[in-house]
């Protein structure tokens, strides 16, 4: 049977695995380009490239040459900077314009036109100089960096020489921010846009218990009342509106308290470490086929704007604080059901510190909700490796 064309996936890690299986289960012959050779998708793709998907003249190139059908980014905001590039040239669906992609993917512009309109987001300031305007404690990141990179809270103001040129030095435009600490519960909102409207939206909590900026458990929200998710909702749909973001996914995390929430980070990619597969197995909404579908120019059927939290389920990504020759998990006595396991090292395979490496996925199935929402910001303790017969 011929196939609709090709599809070039810019990404061959594993997390964009499940997008690599939707490109194929839709009838395209696939291809995928990265510079890490011994990830997946070099091995499940009809066709494999070893080409840095940064470089955005390469991948033009590339994408011209095969006559591709479509182009999809993965789950590295450089795969949907990229995609936006070369689809304007290439009259690609699916994609904002490059200025919109800065906008959204670039913290600094991102605040600065957030800002201007009243968008509820941390107080900030583009230059070192300028830090004397906002009050302690502060935090200091790269502009364009991704995994909690450079990012320092500083506490004192002696601090703040140090901890900019820690945010400078992971900045790939050599470009940070300072702004305003935010005391609150990290959240993500992921929703589903269609014709300048959400159509479905998902509400997750995060932790971060290993590696203070990247998030390793998270689980369907359990914490965020019905209220805020509306003005959450009302926000975003907002901000659709006022920069007519193109169908497809925006993904937000966030921090709220009780009575407030600030915007910290926008993104059009699909989130990583198998956050699909987290709302697909809680709420068996097609997240990875809705996700695709703008990048094929086809619809999508939805139901609720707010799918059932059908199963309970938590995921954590299994990292470490210092290096470690990984031997095997160790699985505590979790009160709850391993549903699934994806192993991301092999036995004697070198395990770095969070945030650069991670030794696998797990998710787990609990029977009440009360029990998941006391476990999943503690699942580090569950979850461990041996390394030449000791846990850690």
């Amino acid at each position: 049977m011929p196939t609709k064309g090709k599809a070039l996936l810019l990404d061959a890690g594993f997390a964009a695995l499940p997008i690599l299986d939707e490109l194929d289960k839709n009838g395209f012959e696939t291809a995928v380009c990265g510079k890490k050779l011994q990830d997946p998708g070099h091995s499940f793709a009809d066709l494999s490239f070893d080409l840095n998907y940064a470089d955005k003249n390469h991948v033009l190139r590339l994408a011209q040459e095969l006559n591709i059908s479509a182009l999809i980014p993965g789950v590295t905001d450089v795969s949907y900077i990229t995609g936006s590039a070369v689809a304007e040239q290439l009259g690609l669906p699916g994609f904002d314009s490059p200025e919109v992609t800065d906008i959204v993917f670039r913290k600094d512009l991102f605040r600065a036109w957030a800002n201007t309109r009243g968008y509820p987001i941390p107080q900030a300031v583009r230059q070192l100089a300028d830090a004397h305007s906002l009050d302690l404690p502060l935090m200091v990141k790269p502009s364009d960096a991704y995994s909690g990179l450079g990012i320092t809270r500083v506490n004192n103001r002696q601090q703040l020489a140090a901890a900019w040129q820690t945010a400078l030095s992971v900045s790939p435009s050599g470009e940070a921010l300072i702004e305003n600490w935010c005391e609150g519960n990290l959240h993500s909102h992921s929703a589903f846009i269609r014709d300048g409207e959400i159509v479905a939206e998902f509400f997750v909590d995060e932790f971060s218990t290993v590696y203070r900026w990247q998030v390793n458990s998270s689980c369907l929200s359990t914490l965020l009342s019905e209220r805020m998710k509306d003005q959450v909702s009302e926000c975003m749909q907002t901000l659709v509106a006022e920069l007519k973001l193109a169908d497809g996914l925006l993904h937000t995390q966030f921090i709220a308290d009780e009575s407030r929430f600030w915007l910290i980070e926008l993104t059009r990619r699909c989130p990583g470490d198998l956050y699909s597969q987290l709302i697909e197995m809680s709420t068996s909404a097609p997240y990875s086929l809705w996700f695709t579908q703008p990048f094929l120019a086809q619809h999508s059927t939805f139901g609720d704007r707010r799918p059932a939290h059908n199963r309970l389920i938590a995921r954590h990504t299994v990292s470490v604080e210092k290096t470690v020759r990984f031997k095997a998990f160790n699985f505590g006595k979790l009160p709850a059901r391993i549903v699934a396991t994806v192993p991301l090292k092999k036995t004697g395979e070198s395990v770095e510190p969070a945030p650069n490496d991670r030794a696998g996925i797990v998710f787990a199935e609990f029977d009440d909700r009360e029990r998941l929402a006391c476990t999943t910001p503690v699942l580090k303790n569950y979850f461990t490796l041996s390394h030449d017969g000791e846990a850690v």
